[in-house]
């Protein structure tokens, strides 16, 4: 029996999930640790520290559900796939932080305020430097993984670590500095313990609004280097503008307005369209979806006019050929639409009975004619065909 095809998609995923669970379990023993302490020494500043790492608990599930959800393949509701997921949960635990922060904040002040402030027990200070060296092991284990799979997500998860090793020093100065006499320092260093949970909560929650808001700053600087590179490998496109990538959880969507050269056919263009898409797939793992518009020019720099249409043009063009003259009508024509006007190629039809030089002056005059109509023709390419060579043609093909 063949064993079934495992996707790098797939071994992303694995790896982001087992970084998350090692995380959560070192929260799991830090956050049981540090108020099971705290409270019995007496330490706000670690009992602080207790609910800094139960809101890192939190985060680390929070990961492992939005990830879950945002793995889930597109469906008729969700053409873009769940990636979203993953921003709406990541904004709903900064504000979970924020709100952590604020009660840290009350919880010391009250604290102050009490008579007969006693300082804590020494245990507490050496459960926060157990704490420091964990929460620093972790952050160096979660944000190797982190820029290896250029996870937002799990970035974040790995700054909530460095975060919390970080307020932890600061519990840790106030914890020895009350072990020293001043006891008044404990909550002091809760307060400082709230302040970077807060910052950690405006940042994360920054990121997290970015990338629901459609941000192209939600992408990192790098990968839009790479996306830009990409697409002008293609010998075919002359330039790009209005790149635009969108972070969606762990994917990402681009949306990109490529110039061509105006004489390209529209299977043409359509190619160079593909071109385009399938580099950006197979240089740029996190991208999933490629949304390629073919332009002439940079339409995004004024309104784009429009202009009359090929079937209307061929009218107006055999309006304007006299009977009984050398061109005899129109074979076939092709226009071009610029923001300026319009490039017409115009193959005529010919009487080859006719001098050359009476074609030629024929043609002259139906060009002034068609460059002096009020259909916006700014120039005009000209070749022609002979009706008798036209009809023989079509005799063979029979």
């Amino acid at each position: 029996m063949s064993q079934g095809v495992v996707s790098t998609r797939d071994l992303r995923y694995a790896e982001a999930k087992r970084v998350t669970w090692v995380g959560t379990a070192g929260d799991t023993i830090l956050t049981v640790g540090k108020l099971a302490i705290g409270w019995m020494t007496g330490s706000a500043a670690l009992v602080a520290e207790g609910f800094h790492s139960g809101a890192d608990l939190l985060f680390d599930l929070v990961v492992l559900v939005g990830m879950k959800i945002a793995r889930k393949k597109p469906d008729e509701a969700h053409p873009y796939g769940h990636g979203k997921f993953e921003g709406l949960i990541t904004l709903l635990l900064a504000m979970i932080l924020m709100l952590v922060a604020v009660g840290i904040v009350y919880d010391a002040v009250q604290r102050m305020g009490e008579e007969g402030l006693e300082a804590p027990g020494q245990l507490a200070f050496w459960v926060i430097n157990l704490s420091i060296l964990t929460k620093e092991a972790l952050f160096q284990y979660t944000v190797r993984v982190g820029k290896r799979l250029k996870s937002n997500i799990i970035m974040a998860n790995a700054w909530h670590h460095r975060a919390d090793s970080i307020s932890s020093f600061a519990a840790m100065l106030g914890i020895g500095g009350a072990l020293l006499g001043y006891p008044i320092l404990d909550p002091v260093a809760a307060v400082a313990v709230a302040f970077f949970v807060s910052k950690v909560a405006f940042e994360i929650g920054n990121d997290a609004i970015k990338e629901l808001s459609d941000s192209t700053d939600a992408v990192d600087e790098e990968v839009r280097e790479r996306i830009n590179s990409a697409i002008q490998e293609i010998p075919e496109v002359l330039s790009a503008h209005f790149v635009t990538p969108r972070q969606l959880g762990p994917d990402i969507v681009v949306d990109v307005h490529v110039e061509v050269d105006m004489d390209l056919t529209v299977s043409e263009g359509h190619q160079v369209a593909e071109k385009v898409k399938f580099n950006l797939l197979r240089n740029v793992d996190a991208i999933t979806e490629v949304v390629v518009h073919v332009d002439t020019e940079d339409d995004m720099k004024r309104h784009v006019p429009l202009f009359a249409t090929r079937q209307e043009l061929l009218t107006w063009i055999k309006t304007l050929i006299p009977a009984r003259h050398p061109v005899m009508g129109v074979e076939r024509i092709y226009p071009h639409y610029t923001l300026e006007g319009i490039h017409l190629d115009v193959v005529f039809q010919v009487d080859e009975i006719r001098s050359w030089d009476e074609i030629q002056a024929d043609v002259r005059k139906l060009v002034a004619r068609l460059l002096q109509g009020d259909k916006n023709v700014i120039a005009v390419r000209t070749s022609v065909a002979s009706v008798e060579e036209r009809l023989v043609t079509a005799d063979a093909g029979d």
